[in-house]
């Protein structure tokens, strides 16, 4: 397996794991209660975050295994647009640090897909 794959691989996994750890503490915090988004809006944002977090860490798994990257080219491609719309959120709170993080999360992601698209 080629180094670049290892570490896109590696991307996946610890993408997907932060998502499902993330998510897990914003719905013990009480995420779906709170009157900033409706329950439908959260709700669905939040199983499709979740199901982008499975999507990533599978394609971490099988890509690591020695399979090819294309479970984890579809998660890419679900977190590429995750990240992109998610910001919104966060722009309308006035929360500057998670805006940068998820340029950061826009480029490093963007460069993971051509990455897998060259090799």
């Amino acid at each position: 397996m080629a180094p670049m794959d290892t570490a896109v691989a590696v991307y996946c996994l610890v993408v997907g794991a932060s998502m499902v750890v993330w998510w897990a503490v914003e719905l013990r915090n009480g995420v779906l209660g709170r009157g900033d988004r409706s329950r439908p809006e959260i709700t669905l944002h939040v199983i499709a975050e979740l199901v982008t977090a499975v999507v990533l860490i599978a394609g971490g798994v099988v890509t690591l295994a020695g399979g090819a990257p294309s479970i984890a080219f579809v998660g890419l491609g679900l977190l590429l647009y995750a990240v992109i719309q998610s910001p919104g959120y966060f722009l309308e709170r006035g929360d500057r640090a998670m805006v940068w993080m998820f340029a950061v999360l826009v480029v490093v992601t963007a460069a993971a897909i051509v990455a897998l698209l060259s090799a």
